[in-house]
Parts: structure tokens; sequence; C-alpha cells
């Protein structure tokens, strides 16, 4: 996609100054609007130049639906001293002490907590990378068992900040997830593991591929059911809020 010009305004979605982001897009044969919940943007793309006020009347036109999308369980939560993450599902308060030396820590003597470190200013990021360290740890153990269970072998193992996806196997048999797997129970964790393990033996959804899952000791019901409903409030966590500029850029 080629994109010729931005504009950053902003759209009131009931007392909420929201960003509102256009795009000229010249392959774009309609008006796109699409939110993004967790960054609590609004985009949309116009083919022409000349039609930019009509994309921002096509998106005040649909602030209820925007309104809809835009729910405060999903909007960005950067990590900050004293905040609650399920780590592994389960809640652990974040306890900053800008004196502790080392990487960051887990300590359960009265309550779960993760101790850390550091600048203020850097908390956010030191979780985030410290979160996907213990992501890859977890999944590539998860991996390798299932892989060992079904007699195949893995190509890389990649942790990666998607919005949409919890995991996925390509063809040549390189496995990718989400490093926010690392905030969901460790069964739930395991069975995105397994699934994507099967798709080494089945590249489809097919009822041998199910087998496949549930041979590996997965529920794919309960994890289904458990992601559907914990699943997208997950995406938010570790996301910086993005102000809006004061004036959109000359």
């Amino acid at each position: 996609m080629t994109i010729n010009h931005i504009t950053r305004t902003e759209i009131n979605i009931g007392a909420r100054a929201t960003p509102l982001i256009t795009r000229v897009n010249r392959r774009a044969k309609r008006l796109i609007l699409k939110v993004d919940p967790v960054a609590g943007e609004i985009h949309v793309t116009a083919p022409s130049k000349r039609a930019v006020p009509e994309a921002i009347r096509f998106a005040h036109e649909r602030i209820d639906w925007i309104a809809s999308q835009l729910t405060d369980n999903l909007r960005a939560r950067p990590f900050k001293n004293g905040m609650k993450v399920p780590y592994e599902g389960i809640d652990h308060i974040i306890l900053h002490d800008e004196k502790l030396r080392g990487g960051p820590r887990i300590d359960n003597d009265v309550m779960p907590v993760i101790r850390i470190g550091g600048r203020p200013e850097h908390l956010n990021r030191r979780v985030c990378d410290w979160l996907k360290r213990q992501a890859r740890l977890k999944l590539t153990e998860s991996v390798d068992r299932h892989c060992a269970e079904l007699g195949k072998t893995r190509r890389a193992l990649r942790i990666r900040d998607t919005k949409t996806r919890w995991g996925s196997c390509s063809s040549d048999g390189d496995i990718s997830f989400c490093w926010r797997l690392i905030l969901t129970p460790a069964d739930i964790l395991d069975y995105v593991a397994a699934h994507e393990c099967a798709h080494l033996i089945h590249m489809d959804h097919s009822p041998a591929f199910w087998r496949v899952v549930r041979g590996l000791g997965a529920d794919p019901r309960r994890a289904a059911d458990w992601l559907n409903a914990n699943g997208p409030g997950l995406y938010a966590y570790g996301v910086a809020s993005q102000p809006a500029p004061d004036h959109p850029p000359a």
C-alpha cells in the first residue's frame, strides 16, 4: 500500500477527544474506516486528497459505531508502578525501585509481585522486554515438547508484537507467537503452542488437525472460550498511549 498523504486531527466520541488519522492511498477504490481500540485511534483512508473532507465526514457520520469499538477495557495499558499484571494468568503487582540492580524478578513472599529497577521512564519498556523473554522461554519449552511428541522438527521460533493473532505456523515450519501469551494461564499458552505445532502436520483446520491438537492434551473449546472472553484486553498491555498533536502537521 502506498500512502501519499497523512493528516492528524481529532474527533469527539462522547466527551473524549480521539485522534483521527486520515490517509490518502491512490490505490483505494472507496473510503475505508478502521478503529484501533488499543491505541485509541481512528483511521480513515481516502482515494485522493480531494476526498479527504468526505472521509472526515464519513467518520463523523459513524460516531456511534466508532464508540462501540472504543471500549475502555481495550485502551492502551502501559506498565506502571503499582499496576496489576496477569502474569501466567495470575495477578502480580509491579513494584518499581530505581535502586534495584539486575533484571526484573518475581517475589512471592507476601503477594505475587514483579520487582523492577531502572529509571521510571524506562519501566514500560523494561517490563515488556522481560515479559518477551519469559514468553520465549515458556513457549520454546511447550513447542519443543509437542514437536517431540509428534516426531516433527520446527524451524525458527519467533516472538512478535501482534494485535490480532496469538500464533502462526508457516509451511516452512517457522512458528511465531504473540508475546502477550505470557499473560494467559499456563494451559492456554500451552494450547496455542500445541495448535501451531499441529500445523506442522496439517496446514488446515480439518477434523484430522483437531484430533492432533487434542492428542497433545490441549482443550480447544476451553481455550477458545477463554481467549474470546479475555484475549482482546490483553493486547492493550504494554502499549504506550500516543497523545494527539495540538494541530495537524503542516
